[in-house]
């Protein structure tokens, strides 16, 4: 048997329901608007925009990867963040 098949048995695939959305650059954290986007709560489509980071004054659309519930923003808005940094909680993608 294979290193890889005693990790994983046939039919056994590990997940994760939680998934994080990070940011796409450095800068800062600038959530949308709640007329827009209220976070906590919300369901999300993949590839909705959730957010912008400032970098060099420059908005850079932060774009949720995966569909589910928004159970939180992990950043504050302001707050400088770092390119892969986790920005929101995403439960059910």
């Amino acid at each position: 048997m294979l290193e890889a098949e005693m990790a994983h048995p046939v039919g056994f695939e590990p997940s994760m329901r939680e998934k994080l959305i990070v940011a796409p650059t450095d800068g800062r954290f600038v959530p949308l608007p709640p007329e827009v986007f209220t976070t906590e709560g919300e369901w999300v489509e993949d590839g909705q925009p959730v957010a912008n980071v400032l970098n060099g004054g420059t908005p850079v659309v932060v774009t949720s990867h995966c569909s589910g519930w928004m159970m939180g923003m992990l950043a504050m808005p302001g707050q400088p963040v770092r390119r892969g940094e986790a920005l929101f909680w995403v439960w059910g993608c």
